[in-house]
């Protein structure tokens, strides 16, 4: 979980209960590489986003019962979406 928010950590329960157990939270950090040097440490397991370079020690696997999708969108000021940094996040994201 991060520790600016509790998104994190709403989105981790809600997969939880929907896998039939409730998860023992016992680190907050904000950095992917704290959380995947936990799990190489053996200390629990994390979600990671996928496509990003993996330490040894670290596996990816998919969530597959109860399925997970994150859904991401962009909200913008009437007019900007044609600005060129604004279009290109809104394409990646319309990519991915």
């Amino acid at each position: 979980m991060n520790s600016r928010n509790d998104s994190d950590l709403e989105a981790v329960r809600r997969v939880a209960s929907q896998a039939g157990f409730v998860p023992r939270v016992k680190h907050r950090a904000d950095s992917l590489e704290l959380v995947e040097d936990l799990i190489v440490a053996g200390l629990g397991v994390g979600l990671l986003p996928e496509g990003r370079p993996l330490p040894d020690g670290v596996r990816l696997l998919p969530l597959r019962d109860p399925k997970v999708a994150l859904r991401a969108y962009a909200v913008v000021r009437r007019g900007r979406t044609a600005w060129p940094p604004l279009a290109l996040v809104l394409r990646l994201l319309a990519e991915r």
